[in-house]
């Protein structure tokens, strides 16, 4: 049986608690321990550019897919871009039998499951006593940003830096608002967010580095998730050398990943300056973390991985809970 899953499909699951952020989290978690296992294969993400006919600015396509073993899925996530909105639609496959298990919305899941991610990642590699967090962006990903990092970790207080101020204390009233108890500050400049963070989150659109890694604390973990774009970074070269970089996937990361891809290029650093993918990390093959004054960094631009750990993990809370839409279709032999 095949189920159609909107986003009002997906909000009901997490509205009414079907799936927490602790879902996403373990489900993320499967995916890339698939990953870590080499029992995984992946179609690095893929955009192609569109001449949109009357207009200047250019549209592009973005197609994914991953199969992984121990989940038992395989799929697809298609989406355009440039267009406005977002029209990101996943398609999820039962690996045993080849039969299509369900057809997604991705909007609210493609926020989850990246906040998601960095959190699964500084479970593995920030400091246990991690408790401040300092994030550069202000959009609905920075939220789940923060919830997830607040589901693996004390986190006490939250400083955030957006150049629009009426965005930065919005989004430090929501803060107050989803997490009762947490010092939630709006600050006036970047450099008062990076200070003293012990977890650092940069999820912005920028094209160009937006921070001083001189700013950024001896043992601090650092969430890179903003660009992937080959020719934008969201932190220079000089930041780079300072942490121990891992990457969610390294044939999509040294594919799309400005703050990889423009030092490379220059002969600013090398290839093994990224010392693993996360799901080496999570299986032991790999150490996220040498030290508590070691400065560590997760790279991410999202992979199909994660779009398959998590739609998996929905599919079954849909079904459980009775939410979703079965489609009708007659299939042939």
């Amino acid at each position: 049986m095949t189920i159609f899953i909107n986003e009002s499909h997906v909000a009901a699951l997490i509205d009414q608690g079907h799936a927490t952020m602790a879902n996403f989290i373990a489900a993320v978690e499967a995916a890339y321990t698939d990953q870590g296992r080499g029992e995984f294969d992946i179609l690095p993400r893929r955009n192609f550019t569109i001449d949109v006919p009357g207009r200047k600015a250019k549209g592009s396509l973005k197609i994914g897919g991953a199969w992984l073993r121990g989940v038992g899925v395989m799929g697809a996530s298609l989406y355009s871009g440039g267009y406005g909105g977002m029209n990101l639609w996943i398609t999820l496959y039962a690996a045993d039998t080849g039969k299509v298990l369900a057809i997604l919305h991705g909007a609210v899941i493609g926020r989850m499951k990246t906040g998601a991610t960095a959190a699964m990642a500084a479970k593995h590699m920030a400091r246990e006593d991690s408790k401040t967090v300092g994030i550069l962006g202000s959009s609905d990903q920075a939220r789940t940003q923060l919830l997830g990092l607040a589901a693996v970790r004390g986190i006490e207080s939250v400083r955030v830096f957006s150049p629009d101020p009426d965005h930065r204390e919005a989004y430090a009233a929501w803060a107050r608002d989803s997490l009762p108890g947490l010092d939630a500050a709006a600050v006036g400049s970047a450099e008062e967010a990076v200070r003293g963070a012990d977890i650092l989150v940069t999820v912005t659109n920028a094209h160009e580095p937006i921070l001083d890694g001189d700013w950024i604390a001896p043992g601090t973990h650092c969430s890179v998730i903003g660009a992937h774009d080959p020719k934008r970074r969201e932190i220079d070269t000089a930041t780079l050398l300072k942490g121990r970089v891992i990457v969610d996937d390294r044939d999509q990361a040294f594919n799309e990943k400005g703050e990889i891809l423009i030092p490379l290029a220059a002969g600013e650093i090398t290839a093994d300056h990224v010392k693993g993918c996360i799901g080496e990390v999570i299986t032991g093959k790999v150490a996220g973390r040498e030290s508590d004054a070691q400065i560590t960094m997760f790279l991410s631009g999202g992979t199909a991985l994660e779009y398959m750990g998590v739609s998996a993990m929905l599919h079954q809370k849909a079904m459980a809970a009775g939410i979703g839409q079965v489609l009708d279709y007659e299939e042939r032999a």
